[in-house]
């Protein structure tokens, strides 16, 4: 067990999370090692902010339909990837951590192959990550993960999806995606509703058949 002495804060308390400050760098750390291999709960730190969130049901569900839906769009367009899925990101020296929902390298795609630890001081971090964020709680992550200079943010808030693209150290909506260009927010976030209410065979075909038609609708 971990004794917390920095006389922590509650900010915040949310349906499936709190939020504390006033908690140190060696207390976060020492959470984390508690916790080495649990998808729950999840820590988000914040330069004394701590974010406990625990995962529900629909979390989940959403969360996997987001991670077939990346890989299926990436083999139809010939896109490597490579998922970290929810690892932990942290930097002392930038006094953060996140783990996100889900997280996907592409253009580095061979340099994470077979990648057991990662030192975010050689390694790049993910060039995209997702995060379902039900309670709105992933806009105020923005300027973490800005912080971390990952490219793009896929923000889902239970109606629609939100394309997050970096620039200049701060995040601008966009239509479109950097990672898989031909992808664009409106279409992510219909096969995301579909996915939770179609079966999941059939659901597969159809983003199979757009991906066809897509590359069909290509000038030759």
């Amino acid at each position: 067990m971990v004794t917390v002495v920095d006389s922590p804060k509650v900010k915040e308390v949310f349906t499936d999370g709190v939020l504390l400050h006033n908690i140190s760098w060696a207390t976060y750390e020492s959470l984390l090692l508690d916790n080495p291999d649990s998808p729950n709960p999840r820590l988000t730190y914040d330069r004394g902010d701590l974010l406990i969130m625990v995962t529900s049901p629909e979390h989940e569900e959403i969360n996997d339909i987001f991670r077939l839906l990346i890989h299926i769009l990436a083999e139809e367009f010939e896109v490597e990837r490579r998922a970290f899925g929810s690892t932990t990101y942290k930097r002392k020296d930038l006094q953060r951590g996140f783990e996100p929902d889900s997280c996907f390298y592409f253009k580095h795609e061979a340099q994470m192959r077979g990648k057991k630890r990662l030192d975010l001081t050689k390694d790049p971090p993910p060039e995209l990550v997702v995060e379902i964020d039900i309670t709105s709680l992933s806009i105020r992550k923005l300027p973490l993960f800005a912080a971390f200079g990952i490219p793009e943010v896929w923000r889902f808030d239970g109606l629609q999806v939100e394309i997050h693209l970096l620039e200049k150290g701060t995040y601008r909506k966009s239509e479109n995606s950097l990672a898989l260009p031909k992808v664009t927010a409106a279409v992510i976030t219909r096969f995301i509703k579909e996915g939770l209410q179609m079966g999941h065979l059939k659901w597969v075909k159809k983003v199979r058949a757009w991906a066809h038609q897509v590359k069909a609708d290509e000038p030759k």
